[in-house]
Formats: C-alpha cells, structure tokens, sequence
C-alpha cells in the first residue's frame, strides 16, 4: 500500500514524499490520473498538478469530476493509472461526491491491487478513518459522525496545514480530544508516507494521541 499524505504539494518535504512515491511505482514514467474536488472548469488547478507531476518525471493526462461532469469513460482511463492524485477542496463536499459516486471501494480496491494515490489536503483526509479532523483546518462540517466515514486505509487521521500558533490554541487542542482516531498534524512543509507497512514522515509531523481513548 502506498499513500501519500500531503498539506501542501509544492513545499520541499511535500515533493520529496511525493517523488518517493513515485520512485515506489518502479515504471520510468508513472501515469497519474486526477480527481477533483469540486468543478475546475478552466482546470486551473488540474494544469497546475500537471506541470507538477512533469517536474516530478511523471505524466497526468486523465481528469476526473465527480459532479456535473462526470464522465465514467474518465473514470476507467483512472483507473488504468498507476497513481491517482486526490485534489484539495471542500473535504465534506468532495466525500458526499465521492460516496454519491460509490468510490469508496473502487479507491479501496485500486490500492489493494497495487495501485498508490496521493492525497492533497481534503484528498489526504479522504483517505483516513474519517473526516472529522477537516474541523481543525477550517473547514464546515455540519454532519453526523457517522456520515464523515471515508475510505479508510489507514488507521490514523490527518489535519493539513497546522501552525505551531494554531497547535497552542484552546480551541484547537478541545477539537481534537475529540477525534475518534490518533491523527498527524502536519504543517505545509510536512508528509507522511505509508510504503507498504512502512511509515515514512517528511519534516515534523506530530502524532497526537487521545490518552482518554
């Protein structure tokens, strides 16, 4: 199993996690398809993640929106892709769409089978336990707990885009006592890497774990 987990993809350590990754996939050059979060109609964001994955000696020719536009010829073209990149967003707007879309073990089944994806942001959240940690970086999340279960391929959780100013606040450290699961708090500058059963961090991710749990 090979997942990456990243606050921000073009920070050093972001790359560095992302470039093993794809070292890991062991073809001269990967092919790696893109699920957005939400519509990009001018594919701004999806342009940028290209010229990304080009300096990283890999390619990015398969686009994937699970709204609107969806398309399921797309979504077979990504999955004959040795990587999937899971894009930043709304984390609670992309898992309805990808739960609308039944996705959940179609990416469970892509990684069982030797597939690896590279979660961004939201994209990382998705593929933990649950995305109620998405609370501690801003994001809305207005449902139940029952109803942020994501894809669950590991068995920690993850919060993007953590400052050492935000990790001292009241606030922040009640929300997270509350979260279900031990979780990485990551700044823009860090990554955690699952290789197999290897766990690899990039800069200073910190784990946090709940003693009353």
């Amino acid at each position: 199993m090979n997942l990456a987990f990243i606050s921000h993809p073009t920070t050093p350590n972001a790359l560095r996690a992302i470039s093993a990754l794809l070292t890991a996939v062991a073809k001269e050059k990967p092919n790696v398809g893109y699920i957005a979060s939400q519509p990009d109609p001018d594919r701004e964001f999806f342009t940028q993640t290209q010229r990304l994955y080009r300096s990283l000696n890999a390619q990015m020719s398969v686009y994937l929106e699970l709204e609107s536009g969806f398309s399921h010829e797309a979504l077979n073209a990504l999955l004959r892709c040795d990587v999937i990149h899971l894009s930043g967003g709304d984390t609670q707007r992309f898992l309805q769409a990808v739960k609308q879309r039944k996705l959940i073990a179609v990416l469970q089944a892509f990684v069982e089978n030797g597939g690896a994806i590279v979660g961004v942001s939201a994209g990382a959240m998705l593929l933990t336990p649950s995305i109620a940690s998405a609370a501690l970086c801003g994001d809305e999340v207005s449902e139940e707990e029952s109803a942020l279960s994501a894809v669950n391929l590991v068995d920690f959780q993850f919060v993007p885009h953590v400052t050492e100013e935000q990790s001292n606040q009241l606030h922040f450290k009640q929300q997270l006592s509350e979260l279900k699961s031990p979780c990485y708090l990551c700044s823009d500058n860090d990554a955690v890497l699952q290789m197999g059963k290897e766990l690899l961090l990039y800069g200073t991710p910190t784990l946090y774990k709940n003693p009353a749990k």
